[in-house]
């Protein structure tokens, strides 16, 4: 097991801020944490110029870590026309170029979100449908270009029913697919962990996890979940999904994706995931 972190509002707002120091900080506080890796996301490279970007790419290298996943917030895969997913494929040319730069061996994509993308607007087995079949047309930019395709469970029908996500792994049968976990969106659709992990195919194809800490508050004013809260008072199990991980020779990433606070608490985060990572069996 290898940790990661995703700070994102806090980088987002840094990167737009200061630019390229606002990234660079957080990684050389990664290195100094013990973090094998950081995930960088699309989004956050419109705000640096191309040479930044290498210089970045260089500093993460120089500490000895990797970009996890290269994270892609406006590609999505439940595109409805043969139209649509050749854009999507047109696109994904353009990002693996960059990846291939950048040194980053996996690229993460996502079905379901809010706006275009939302899934509720298509039936259950249209969504699926329609994931498959872009996920299919995308794989072969993946293999030949030895890159990784990340599926991750964003808010939609992969994310309300385990059953969803079950059927695009069976049916989409790739070494180049892998599946990264969002232990916060399932959550938010009324669900937990331990209704997809007790699939097996789920634990076997989950090659990183967004570990996130989430907490149900029905304050209307507070909002209906708080995803600020700490590690240990979060309603996620997490003893079960790494006994559960660990069964299925669980070797990746374990990104602590954190909402909320400074850096000093990201390095309490990654001090909770290791003892409870050695804690279970």
């Amino acid at each position: 097991m290898k940790i990661s972190s995703i700070p994102y509002g806090l980088i987002a707002e840094k990167v737009s801020k200061e630019g390229l120091k606002g990234i660079e900080e957080w990684v050389d506080f990664s290195a100094k944490h013990g973090l094998k890796g950081v995930e960088i996301f699309n989004n956050w490279l419109s705000y640096l110029q191309w040479e930044e970007v290498i210089a970045l790419c260089d500093k993460i290298r120089e500490n000895n870590m990797e970009i996890s996943s290269y994270c892609i917030l406006d590609f999505q895969l439940n595109c409805e026309s043969r139209e649509q997913q050749g854009k999507s494929v047109a696109y994904l040319k353009t990002l693996v170029k960059k990846a291939k730069l950048m040194n980053a061996k996996r690229l993460s994509v996502a079905s379901g979100g809010w706006g275009d993308f939302d899934m509720y607007r298509m039936s259950f087995q249209e969504g699926v449908n329609n994931t498959i079949k872009t996920l299919k047309a995308c794989l072969p930019v993946a293999e030949d270009n030895n890159i990784k395709l990340v599926l991750e469970n964003h808010p939609g029908w992969i994310s309300r029913y385990a059953t969803a996500l079950v059927e695009i792994l069976e049916r989409v049968d790739s070494k180049y697919l892998e599946l990264n976990l969002d232990t916060g969106s399932m959550f938010r659709e009324g669900q937990r962990p331990e209704d997809f992990l007790e699939h097996a195919i789920v634990a076997k194809k989950t090659k990183s996890v967004h570990l996130k800490t989430i907490r149900f508050e029905p304050d209307p004013e507070r909002g209906r979940w708080n995803q600020t809260v700490p590690f240990e008072e979060s309603s996620i199990n997490y003893k079960y999904i790494f006994s559960k991980l660990k069964k299925a020779g669980f070797d990746g990433w374990i990104a602590y994706e954190m909402t909320g606070g400074g850096l000093e608490r990201l390095s309490a985060g990654v001090k909770f995931i290791n003892k409870m990572w050695k804690e279970t069996k």
